[in-house]
C-alpha cells in the first residue's frame, strides 16, 4: 500500500498513519499504523506538527496539492498559506462568513429596534465556529490566518468572543461560566454601533473631542443591555472591559478589586484582537510585539492570574512557525522562553537562537 503526506488540517477520522509521528524533542506521539480520530488529530495539530503520513487507499490527489501545484516545494510553503490552503480553513472561513451575518442583524436588532437579546440564538453561531475547532490552538491559527480578511466592529466582537472562550477553558472554568465569557465578548462592543462611522473609521489619531465620543461606547452599550433579562456579569463587561487594574481605565478609573472577573478577561481578548488586527490607521501588529506590550502591562493593567496563562499559550501557539528576525534573518520557532514570552529560541539554518540573551534582536514578523 502507498503512503502519502498530508496536511494535518486535512486528516480524515478512520486515516491509517504510514510513520511514527514524533514531537519536535524526539517523543513519539503516535505510532504507525495508528488509526486516527478527533482527539488524536487534535492532540497531533496542538503540538504543531504540520504534516503526517497515512497510507493512501485511494491514490487521489490531494486538495492541497491542488491548490499549491504539484512541484510545490512545501519546505517553502508559509505556515499560513498552508491553513490558508486547507479544507479546514475553507469550512472555518465559510462558518465564520455566515455566522457573522447572522450575529451583526442580532446585535443591530438589539440597538437599532430595542429587541430582547435572544441569547441561545445569539451565541449559536459562535458555538458552532467552537464546536467545529474544538483544539484551541488551532482555533488561533484559523483567526491569525483571517488576519488578511476586514475586521469590522462585528468581527471584532466574534474574535473576542470566541478568544475569550478560549481563555476561559484554558483557565479551566465551568461551561457555564464560558458561556457567560462568550456572550459578554459578543455584546462587549454593542455600543460601538452607535458611534459615528467617520470616527470608527478614522485613518489618522482621534482629536481628544473624537477620543471622548469614541469612549462613550461603553456607556452607549450599557444602555441597551442594562434592563434586559441578561447575567449581570454581561452587562458590567459591556461597561467595564475598558477598566485598568491599576485605575487608569474608563469609564470610572476602577483599580483591580472592583473589576468583575468576566471583565477582566474580556479586556485581555478585546487588546489582543485589537493588537493583532489590521486597522484603517495601521496594519496588524506582529504578535510577539503584541505579547511584549501586553507582557509588560500583567502586573498593572491587567490582572496577572488571567493574562499569564493567555500569554504563555498564545506564545505556545507559534511554535514551529517561521519567523523573520529584526536583522532580516528566517527562521523558525522551537522552543518559548517562560520567562520572555516575547523572546524565542529560533532556529536558522543550524543555528539556535536565544533572543532573551541576543541583546536588540526580536521577531519582527511572522511568516
Amino acid at each position: 500500500m502507498t503512503d502519502k503526506t498530508i496536511f494535518i488540517f486535512d486528516a480524515q477520522e478512520g486515516d491509517k498513519l504510514a510513520d511514527d509521528v514524533h514531537t519536535p524533542d524526539g517523543n513519539i506521539l503516535a505510532k504507525k499504523d495508528t488509526i486516527l480520530n478527533y482527539d488524536i488529530i487534535a492532540n497531533i495539530s496542538g503540538h504543531h506538527i504540520l504534516e503526517v503520513k497515512v497510507y493512501d487507499t485511494n491514490n487521489e490527489l490531494q486538495d492541497l496539492e491542488k491548490v499549491l501545484g504539484k512541484t510545490a516545494n512545501k519546505e517553502n510553503v508559509k505556515y499560513f498559506d498552508k491553513i490558508r490552503a486547507s479544507i479546514r480553513f475553507k469550512h472555518f472561513k465559510k462558518t465564520y462568513d455566515e455566522n457573522i451575518l447572522d450575529i451583526k442583524g442580532g446585535l443591530n436588532d438589539v440597538v437599532m429596534n430595542n429587541s430582547p437579546i435572544d441569547i441561545d440564538k445569539l451565541i449559536e453561531g459562535t458555538n458552532e465556529i467552537l464546536t467545529a475547532n474544538r483544539n484551541s490552538l488551532q482555533l488561533f491559527d484559523m483567526l491569525h490566518s483571517m488576519r488578511q480578511f476586514d475586521d469590522l466592529t462585528y468581527v471584532h466582537s466574534v474574535n473576542v468572543a470566541l478568544i475569550a472562550s478560549i481563555l476561559g477553558q484554558w483557565l479551566k472554568f465551568s461551561e457555564k461560566d464560558i458561556r457567560i465569557l462568550t456572550i459578554s465578548g459578543l455584546l462587549h462592543d454593542i455600543g460601538k454601533i452607535m458611534i459615528p462611522n467617520e470616527i470608527l473609521t478614522k485613518p489618522g489619531k482621534l482629536t481628544v473631542a473624537e477620543y471622548n465620543i469614541m469612549k462613550q461606547h461603553v456607556n452607549f452599550g450599557y444602555e441597551k443591555v442594562k434592563n434586559q433579562n441578561i447575567d449581570i456579569r454581561i452587562k458590567e463587561a459591556c461597561l467595564l472591559h475598558h477598566e485598568k487594574c491599576d485605575g487608569t481605565g474608563y469609564p470610572f478609573g476602577l483599580k483591580s478589586d472592583h473589576i468583575p472577573a468576566v471583565a477582566k478577561i474580556i479586556a485581555i481578548a478585546d487588546v489582543y484582537d485589537a493588537m493583532t488586527s489590521a486597522r484603517v490607521y495601521r496594519g496588524a501588529l506582529c504578535p510577539f510585539e503584541v505579547i511584549d506590550t501586553m507582557y509588560k502591562d500583567a502586573f498593572t493593567k491587567f490582572e496577572p492570574e488571567y493574562i499569564l496563562p493567555f500569554l504563555k499559550n498564545v506564545a505556545s501557539s507559534y511554535i514551529n512557525n517561521d519567523v523573520r528576525l529584526s536583522d532580516g534573518r528566517i527562521g523558525k520557532v522551537v522552543l518559548i522562553n517562560e520567562n520572555a514570552l516575547s523572546l524565542p529560541i529560533v532556529q536558522c539554518e543550524d543555528e539556535f537562537i536565544d533572543l532573551s540573551k541576543t541583546r536588540g534582536l526580536t521577531v519582527s514578523a511572522i511568516l
